[in-house]
């Protein structure tokens, strides 16, 4: 995580009214965005971490809750103008460095999708931080309750491709993707799949281990 700084984007929030204008731009961590078909260079953001001064993180906790947009940019993102909408959640911390007085604000902004762990079976699609094979699959099943194996990463990964229904979301500091499907579907593929024997049942009863996915194997990419 060397010179990670320099993989930071910027969140900048401006808002004019009668009496002031306010333009604040804040280092930005962490960013997960869904992007919209219509209008162009516009996502609805379902992750959204910054740092910055007391004020600064009181400012965008304050646009937050009224669902007021953001422009979004980093190395390899031209900028996008995001919204995390209604009924968002945020949580706030410090951080303490050393060779400074005063602590820096940290604020975590994650959309009601997101908090209300994706309702897949409403929406018709599952939101994960991580596009990862392995990451995939294993999210899929437990989100879905699909009886599976572990090394069918890479059959599930097939499917996605072949069913276009896997799309690449805009990320910040993750490789974020949304995953469409319901668990019917995912079901009538599992079957094709055994049937078909691209995938294979155990010969023998055993315990089924789970890859342990930890957050900073997830947000933390390799240099």
């Amino acid at each position: 995580m060397k010179n990670a700084h320099l993989r930071f984007g910027w969140l900048r929030y401006v808002k004019a009214t009668e009496k002031a204008t306010t333009n604040i731009r804040l280092r930005l961590d962490r960013f997960f965005g869904e992007l919209l078909p219509e209008p162009p260079r516009q996502a609805k953001a379902h992750l959204i971490s910054v740092i910055g001064s007391d004020t600064q993180i009181a400012a965008i906790n304050a646009a937050i809750s009224m669902g007021d947009p953001f422009i979004v940019e980093a190395p390899g993102v031209p900028p996008v103008r995001v919204c995390l909408e209604g009924n968002a959640q945020v949580y706030k911390g410090a951080l303490q460095l050393s060779g400074r007085k005063k602590p820096l604000r940290h604020l975590i902004g994650l959309s009601e999708e997101i908090v209300g762990a994706n309702c897949p079976a409403t929406s018709g699609k599952t939101l994960l931080v991580c596009s990862e094979a392995q990451f995939v699959w294993s999210a899929t099943a437990h989100i879905h309750g699909i009886p599976g194996m572990p090394e069918w990463d890479g059959w599930f990964a097939g499917e996605l491709k072949t069913h276009r229904a896997i799309v690449p979301a805009l990320g910040v500091g993750c490789s974020p993707a949304v995953i469409k499907g319901t668990k019917e579907q995912f079901l009538d593929w599992l079957s094709w799949g055994v049937e078909s024997e691209a995938v294979r049942l155990p010969h023998e009863l055993s315990p089924i281990h789970w890859p342990i996915f930890r957050l900073r194997d997830i947000f933390c990419p390799s240099a």
